[in-house]
């Protein structure tokens, strides 16, 4: 054995899909040198603590003093973008000469630290499907989703800040299909981090109310507009937001008029306005929400001791930025319910050359790489 630390980290994840806290399970292993074993204790314990919080976007300024005395005195330093509710030691085990120790955290997402991240968050998404497409009658807007999708699209051009819809695939999102898997599919085809499903559920126009008292008055009817979306984490397939949209506003068209879903004059009109207006809405609640995730990207090509990944200049890559290296694996329980599992690399990796969509990353020190191939992930830290 040699006198350095061997660190091997795992960490378990969790999570409620609309829930900002996710529980980590971490654990490290360390050498017991010369019958140290508190020594290999605090090794061990503070890499596993360093990279769950590392990789949760903890904001730690102290470790908890912990059961038995575990880190009396010791601290670790960390500042990033979440804050712990609870961190404690679970389980500790020696193995010849090796030690290993489980700790446990509850890690919840800080919203006033989350936009220090300066990676931008690739989003795919497609055309929207309408639920009902006889409510496209009135003013023939059969392509309507296609024209919503791409006017999203546009939105998120000018006013996210934290995000882009980078890739629109020209087909329209099914019901009946398991998005989770779709999303992870499409994720993966057009090496964007997170992917965005849309529905038009209701757009039909309501009858008009006649007032008997002002018959003279001629009221145009109201068209409703409700936007069902579903937002994926494309890495892991877990649900980031799943809701639904409303607005209504005058339909100032005749019921017989043909109308193509992009003209200017349909989105001149009041409807239309309200309509963006909504698109608008949207924008910002993803763009803010995406601003506390993580940037994954994918490991594309190894040679030598250098990775390619699927994160470049347009992400907000730059020469010098450290990622984390891990490989994701989904299982299941004795329950049959599906969790994903982070395997965590030790070996710390630094961005040497920038592209416009890729990146060159090779480890800091002559560390040899091991057990990294294709599809594996990158996250910045």
């Amino acid at each position: 054995m040699t006198n350095s630390v061997r660190i091997i980290s795992f960490i378990f994840l969790f999570f409620s899909a609309f829930s900002h806290a996710v529980w980590f399970e971490a654990s490290g292993q360390a050498v017991i040198n010369g019958d140290n074993k508190q020594l290999a204790r605090q090794q061990a314990t503070q890499e596993a603590i360093k990279q769950a919080l590392l990789f949760a976007g903890a904001s730690v300024h102290s470790v908890q003093r912990m059961a038995n005395g575990l880190l009396q005195d010791d601290k670790l330093e960390i500042r990033a973008s979440g804050e712990v509710e609870s961190l404690e030691l679970i389980n500790e085990n020696i193995s010849g000469d090796i030690l290993t120790v489980s700790i446990r955290a509850d890690i919840f997402t800080n919203k006033k630290q989350c936009r220090a991240s300066d990676y931008s968050k690739s989003i795919a998404s497609s055309w929207f499907s309408i639920r009902h497409r006889q409510q496209a009658t009135a003013g023939e807007l059969f392509n309507f989703g296609k024209t919503v999708a791409e006017q999203l699209q546009q939105n998120f051009q000018l006013y996210a800040n934290a995000s882009n819809i980078s890739s629109l695939s020209r087909f329209y999102s099914s019901e009946q299909q398991s998005n989770k898997h779709n999303a992870i599919q499409l994720a993966s085809k057009t090496d964007s981090q997170y992917v965005l499903f849309g529905t038009i559920t209701e757009m039909d126009v309501e009858p008009v109310k006649q007032n008997v008292l002002k018959f003279w008055q001629d009221n145009p009817p109201l068209r409703n507009f409700t936007l069902a979306l579903e937002l994926y984490n494309g890495t892991t397939g877990e649900p980031l937001l799943i809701e639904q949209f409303h607005t209504q506003a005058n339909w100032d068209f005749s019921m017989q008029e043909n109308l193509s879903a992009a003209s200017s004059r349909l989105w001149r009109s009041i409807y239309g306005k309200q309509v963006n207006s909504l698109l608008q809405d949207i924008t910002y609640k993803v763009d803010e929400l995406l601003s506390c995730q993580p940037a994954f990207g994918r490991v594309i090509k190894i040679t030598d001791q250098k990775i390619s990944v699927s994160l470049g200049s347009v992400d907000g890559v730059k020469s010098g930025d450290e990622l984390q290296l891990f490989q994701l694996n989904q299982f299941y329980d004795i329950q049959g319910d599906e969790h994903m599992e982070y395997h965590i690399h030790p070996v710390k990796m630094i961005v040497s050359e920038v592209f416009a969509h890729s990146s060159i990353l090779q480890p800091i020190g002559a560390v040899p790489l091991f057990n990294i191939q294709p599809n594996d992930f990158v996250m910045r830290r």
